[in-house]
């Protein structure tokens, strides 16, 4: 299916990817670091911050390409067909510039040794990573889960049911980010969102087990999509939407 877009059509759906994950990684990540003030961040504080970034990024980018920032966000919305796949690669894209940028820019703003692992860590600044204690299959299990909540809410939103109650979706996803990183935080970081992970593993070189950290977000993009159109959703004949109203990582 071809979206009858223009070059320059498909470029603003690209930069809007590139600045809206940008804000996510770089606010997000920001607020991970530790060591530079009086008290380290807190689990609470850097929950908290990647829901408030998602918010910030949805706010300003929601009504130009549905503000994914995510890869598994914009393989939902590719599953139950609210964008064309000619399109996914231009999402995606998008979303792995602009993770780069957003970590980029916080390794030109932070002293070096902030972002390197400190003594009772083995990764550096935002590097995807789980708890000791768990294996790879549970790491595994627990990002698909909680990428699996994130998707469906994706999808609650994108439902046409929904296309009066759109007011309030930035605080909604923000929120959602928030509450997800919190229970899922002390397991394996509850990133939900390779392009946030891609970036801090590229930028301090940490690559362990980093296929967690496609493969189950991924899963739960295509898989929790699908059995929602299967089993949610209702025709939706006569919708006019090209595009999601928002969407995100969305950690």
């Amino acid at each position: 299916m071809d979206d009858n877009m223009s070059t320059v059509d498909r470029a603003v759906l690209c930069l809007s990817e590139i600045f809206g994950t940008a804000i996510l990684v770089f606010l997000g990540c920001l607020g991970c670091v530790n060591g530079m003030m009086a008290s380290s961040a807190s689990a609470e504080q850097i929950s908290l911050t990647f829901g408030l970034a998602i918010m910030i990024s949805v706010q300003v980018f929601g009504h130009i390409s549905g503000c994914h920032i995510n890869p598994i966000v914009t393989v939902a919305a590719a599953t139950i067909g609210n964008i064309p796949l000619i399109q996914v690669p231009i999402f995606i894209v998008g979303q792995i510039l602009g993770g780069l940028a957003g970590f980029g820019l916080i390794k030109a703003v932070t002293p070096s040794e902030t972002l390197k692992p400190k003594l009772n860590e083995t990764v550096g600044l935002c590097s995807p990573n789980f708890h000791g204690t768990l294996s790879p299959l549970q790491a595994l299990v627990v990002e698909f889960l909680l990428s699996l909540i994130l998707v469906w809410v994706c999808c609650s939103i994108w439902d046409s049911r929904n296309s009066e109650k759109n007011e309030s979706t930035p605080i909604r996803l923000g929120l959602t980010i928030a509450g997800l990183a919190m229970a899922g935080g002390p397991y394996t970081g509850a990133h939900m969102n390779p392009a946030r992970s891609f970036a801090p593993a590229v930028i301090n070189g940490d690559w362990n087990y980093h296929w967690v950290y496609w493969v189950g977000p991924l899963g739960a993009g295509f898989f929790g999509a699908l059995f929602y159109k299967l089993v949610f959703s209702k025709d939706t004949t006569g919708t006019n939407e090209t595009y999601p109203e928002t969407s995100v990582e969305k950690t």
